[in-house]
């Protein structure tokens, strides 16, 4: 922001301090490759009013530019709920270049408005986003678990499925704890084409459709979970439960989709893509550009996907109404294949993905392989596609993280043709950004968690802190000296993450062998951090006042310190509870040579759930809480 309130511009970030503290400059040829997929006239004027406008607080202050400024502005605010406000405004002259600043002289109440402007004959608009200046501070639960949701397993109905969730909520709720933390929970493409990560969603606005249970079904435990063969069993069970559907409850179901936005047509691009078998782009027209004549696809393949959406919503309510908190990722993009992709394609930019650069942990950086929304075209779009997908997720979450929640900020784009280590900073409209997360967030009374591991620019950690978001504390990040830094007030605070080892794999040095193994880690440089963890393992034991070969001691302790730390919320890994060496997901590896998300519990639900070990580290961490936390 500059002294005036002006958002920050949007743009090319030309050159950017990487973690070891390098200046680092882009080719010139990626920056104007970045450039064009902006397509950004840099001669073109500002326009008489931005397209978004924030209210913190529900003050608005607009900026307005014009050669001659009028006396007089006739302002209307057209409210959320049909309610239109008006007043005649005098625009005060304490803005440079032809500017004036316009005040409302009332406070307008939380959510996304339309503002009018007219003064003679020109007329303006722009969408409002009223929002807290900072989150208020919700009292939440001091302890929960979290729980791969697609590892999980029934010995009753087998799984993956929102009723496994929902035992595991009630499960955690008998053990006083109040949190259950997993991993996105949205449509996934897990058919023709097939990508397992939760992180690339085919959309961010339904549900997986996967885990909508279906009754019946038998226990898979043991090898990796097959998604073809699971969504394909679980699609044909789906398309039998709606033509067994009666009459009323057809109308139950058509009426309840009458009211979601977006829902038929996420059912036929579902229906079209079992159909044509082939990423949307390989459709023939008008198909491929978003459009489903009346007869495209068979209505019972588009019904039994609302059909799920439907149940999905009503199974993931009865999870919320087990007591606890359910806290949810929100992945910073979708699948250039998924249906997000295809209907909203305006939205995102051309050419380019999003990634991350050079660092200790990916020499070469990474390309996440998706497309990175186009900054000037959201904002044309009062972030309406951000505000849904943030109200989707807040309709079961409590707590969301926000991952990569630096992209408020600015993104990493790599344009096509160039490496991870070539891409390119761009800059974003971060006030308007926060606005719209806060305003969602506020609206559902709920927490919001930036994910800030890594290299994150203080300016990003401030931000987070004036706003009231939640931060992140990683204890196999903060290993210092003898032992770790203590987690902050703010923040959810936990052992590892679905990205690194175990406990017990960290405890073993289990990691370094997959990354020589897998990642191109050295022999040399290896062994190096062998070592290097064999003396972090005993120094760490030795602060804990435990034992080195005693890894089970080890958790316990470190979760009794954790628990009375200032940390707002602890969360334990169920699988670290029975020492689990392997992990979900290996960064930086192809499917084909890790098993990336598909790697099923070693237990049943049934089974973890009566386990003393597991009830006993728990109750330790509860009464760690109660007594320090």
């Amino acid at each position: 922001m500059d002294g005036h309130g002006n958002p920050r511009p949007v743009g090319v970030q030309r050159a950017y301090w990487d973690v070891s503290g390098r200046l680092r400059r882009p080719p010139p040829e990626a920056v104007h490759a970045v450039e064009r997929a902006l397509d950004a006239d840099p001669h073109e004027p500002p326009p008489a009013v931005e397209p978004v406008v924030v209210a913190w607080d529900g003050r608005l202050r607009a900026r307005l530019r014009a050669r001659r400024l009028p006396d007089r502005v006739a302002c209307a605010v057209l409210l959320e709920d049909g309610t239109e406000l008006g007043w005649r405004v005098v625009p005060t002259r304490e803005l440079p270049d032809d500017q004036a600043m316009l005040r409302l002289p009332e406070l307008l109440p939380l959510g996304a408005h339309r503002l009018r402007l007219a003064a003679g004959r020109e007329r303006w608009q722009s969408v409002v986003l009223s929002a807290p200046r900072r989150l208020p501070a919700v009292p939440a639960p001091g302890w929960g678990v979290w729980v791969p949701s697609h590892a999980l397993w029934s010995q009753k109905n087998g799984g993956p499925d929102f009723e496994a969730l929902r035992r595991a909520a009630a499960w955690l709720r008998e053990q006083g704890g109040g949190v259950l933390g997993t991993l996105p929970l949205y449509a996934g493409l897990l058919d023709e084409p097939c990508e397992p990560s939760p992180y690339l969603p085919a959309s961010r606005l339904f549900w997986n459709e996967l885990l909508v249970h279906t009754g019946g079904g038998s226990p898979r435990s043991g090898g990796p979970l097959d998604y073809r063969q699971a969504f394909r069993d679980r699609r044909t069970r789906l398309l039998e439960l709606w033509r067994a559907c009666g009459d009323r409850e057809r109308q139950e179901v058509e009426a309840w989709a009458a009211g979601q936005p977006w829902l038929t047509e996420y059912a036929a691009f579902r229906a079209l893509l079992d159909l044509q078998r082939r990423p949307w782009r390989q459709w023939p027209e008008p198909h491929r550009g978003g459009l489903v004549p009346e007869g495209s696809v068979d209505p019972d393949a588009r019904g039994l996907y609302t059909y799920a959406q439907w149940l999905a919503g009503r199974q993931l309510e009865r999870v919320a109404f087990e007591g606890v908190w359910v806290y949810l990722d929100l992945p910073l993009g979708v699948h250039p294949d998924g249906f997000d992709a295809w209907r909203f394609r305006g939205l995102f930019a051309d050419g380019v993905t999003v990634g991350a650069p050079p660092d200790p942990f990916s020499a070469r950086g990474q390309d996440w392989g998706f497309a990175p929304p186009h900054p000037h075209r959201v904002r044309e779009d009062g972030y309406a596609y951000l505000r849904a997908c943030l109200a989707r997720a807040f309709s079961v979450a409590r707590m969301l993280r926000l991952d990569h929640v630096m992209a408020l900020h600015r993104l990493y784009w790599i344009p096509q043709g160039f490496s991870a280590a070539e891409g390119v900073y761009v800059r974003y409209p971060a006030e308007e950004l926060y606005a719209a997360v806060m305003l969602e967030a506020a609206r559902a009374g709920a927490v919001v968690v930036g994910e800030d591991l890594g290299t994150v620019p203080n300016e990003v950690r401030r931000e987070l802190d004036k706003r009231g978001f939640w931060r992140m504390y990683v204890l196999l990040f903060e290993l210092v000296g003898p032992g770790a830094r203590e987690p902050g007030r703010n923040t959810v605070a936990s052992l590892g993450t679905h990205d690194t080892p175990t406990f017990a794999g960290f405890w073993e040095g289990l990691d370094i062998a997959e990354r020589e193994r897998l990642l191109g880690l050295g022999a040399e440089a290896a062994q190096v951090e062998r070592l290097r963890r064999a003396s972090q393992v005993r120094s760490l034991a030795r602060w804990l006042g435990v034992s080195s070969e005693d890894p089970r001691g080890a958790l316990r302790a470190l979760f009794r310190w954790l628990g009375r730390s200032p940390a707002a919320c602890v969360l334990a890994s169920v699988e670290d509870l029975w020492g689990e060496t392997e992990r979900h997901h290996l960064p930086g590896t192809p499917s084909h040579a890790y098993a990336n998300w598909r790697r099923r519990m070693r237990y049943a639900l049934e089974d973890w759930t009566q386990s003393e070990e597991v009830r006993e580290v728990l109750a330790e961490l509860r009464r760690a809480r109660s007594a320090g936390g």
